[in-house]
């Protein structure tokens, strides 16, 4: 065979080759984000994860991750980041635009973070970390990580779910705080909470007063308290309560199907539509500021399982609208609180003046209303109360929008500042 034809086979065989590819590219999503755990996450950015064990006054063991930025010298403040519900520690590391290293450079065009009052991406916990702060990520009980108890077995014993709203604010914050607060020695906190984790520390608040000292801010991504306005598809859910209740018990989907789902649906070009509509229908739509190339992440992340106790909790609260602890019946009602109905988490008692709400006008899930509620309710003075200025801003839009870090991660970032001095 003559040299030319050699040649020419090659090319073609080299074009067959690019078409599959190119066919397999549209066809399936193999970005390395969707198999990896928070570690993963975090090591693939160039900082060096650690995990530790917190073990609750009820017994839970919870996993807490840290990012550990090799680069400075003098780290600032511990910082908790809590995430929502139906997710873990993975939702505040995975946004494709933050994907930055720990020098503060993104790893595809190099950009540097010399300033980080302006310059910040859409990756939180990345930004928090290139910035200096001690980042801390800590899971909910019976989580994606946080699976572990002293006595019960989640696979056996229904009393491992047996828990709702009081229990992630009297036990799983109080828990990690103080956990915090001993290894690195400092006296208080920032807390920036997203969703059900704006939830249970307004409910830790409320019950405890005092405990808002230790928070210095407490930064509420989407707050969430009353329920009763939300417009989420998830609405269709809450006529389950009396079954979610009767039966406690784990809900949620195994990590490797969320994967396959991610890959195989929304990885596909001619498919991904359909996750897409999903997360619309229940965080609120906004097409133009989704960065669609977050979607396969996003869902592979997603679906974590959680304790049909706490959706009865939030079911209720959407029927009553009234931000009030777990209604268990009237025999049991009197039993646990002295009263036939249940008591309401009386945020009028909230005495801190360092909390922060960051909200949107477009949120299926913590609706104006809802918000606006709440800010009612309040006594205090809010240290910021800042409405997103782009009229489509939903409930995820905090952490997958393609402009999270311009309207967000930026002002976090300020409100920080004002704490830098504190122990």
């Amino acid at each position: 065979m003559h040299l030319c034809s050699v040649i020419a086979v090659l090319l073609i065989a080299f074009a067959i080759d690019a078409i599959h590819s190119s066919n397999l590219k549209r066809l399936f999503d193999l970005n390395p984000d969707i198999f990896r755990t928070t570690p993963e996450l975090i090591t693939s950015r160039g900082f060096v994860p650690e995990q530790h064990l917190v073990t609750t006054d009820d017994g839970y063991v919870l996993v807490v991750f840290r990012i550990i930025n090799p680069y400075v010298k003098q780290v600032k403040r511990p910082i908790i980041l809590w995430h929502g519900l139906g997710v873990s520690s993975d939702s505040w590391l995975f946004s494709t635009e933050g994907r930055i290293n720990a020098s503060g450079i993104y790893v595809e065009n190099s950009w540097l973070i010399n300033d980080c009052n302006e310059s910040v991406t859409n990756s939180l916990g990345f930004t928090l970390a290139s910035c200096g702060w001690d980042v801390w990520l800590p899971n909910s009980r019976s989580g994606h990580y946080s699976v572990g108890h002293v006595k019960l077995d989640p696979n056996r014993d229904p009393l491992y779910w047996k828990f709702n709203l009081n229990e992630l604010a009297l036990y799983d914050i109080p828990a990690v705080v103080e956990f915090v607060l001993h290894t690195t020695g400092h006296k208080t906190v920032g807390y920036v909470a997203h969703s059900l984790g704006t939830d249970q520390m307004f409910a830790l608040q409320s019950l405890i007063p005092e405990s808002g000292k230790l928070f210095e801010p407490f930064i509420a991504l989407a707050p969430v308290a009353y329920l009763g306005g939300i417009w989420s598809v998830a609405r269709f859910g809450v006529p389950l309560e009396p079954l979610l209740r009767a039966f406690p018990g784990p809900l949620g989907v195994p990590a490797p199907i969320m994967q396959l789902i991610a890959v195989v649906i929304c990885g596909n070009e001619y498919l991904n539509d359909i996750c897409l509509d999903t997360l619309n229908l229940i965080d609120g739509a906004d097409n133009p500021n989704f960065n669609r190339s977050t979607v396969t992440v996003e869902v592979a992340h997603s679906a974590v399982t959680s304790s049909t106790w706490l959706l009865a909790h939030l079911a209720q609260m959407v029927t009553s609208n009234r931000y009030q602890m777990m209604n268990h019946g009237r025999v049991e009602n009197i039993l646990r609180y002295g009263q036939s109905e249940p008591p309401a988490y009386p945020l009028g008692d909230i005495t801190s003046p360092n909390i922060a709400l960051f909200r949107g006008q477009n949120d299926a899930l913590a609706d104006v209303y809802d918000v606006q509620h709440l800010i009612d309710s309040l006594k205090v003075k809010l240290l910021d109360n800042y409405i997103v200025p782009y009229e489509k801003w939903e409930h995820h839009d905090f952490q997958v929008a393609i402009t999270q870090g311009f309207y967000v991660n930026r002002r976090v970032l300020q409100l920080l500042a004002k704490f830098d001095h504190a122990s």
